[in-house]
């Protein structure tokens, strides 16, 4: 009995985080989308500028 509660809590942890990373990869997906719309062959020069500024502000 209790090993089928802990089952069922487990699970529901596990659908909540995969439901959460899911979210997580789809705004990333939309937001460098916008940013190749905008930047378009300078994307990749762009998310390496903005990762650079990003690491200069905890180092």
């Amino acid at each position: 009995m209790q090993w089928e509660q802990t089952k069922k809590t487990i699970l529901k942890i596990l659908k909540y985080a995969l439901i959460s990373v899911s979210i997580y990869l789809a705004v990333l997906l939309i937001e460098i989308c916008c940013i190749y719309a905008v930047q378009k062959d300078n994307t990749w020069n762009y998310l390496k500028e903005v990762w650079e500024w990003y690491s200069s502000l905890f180092i």
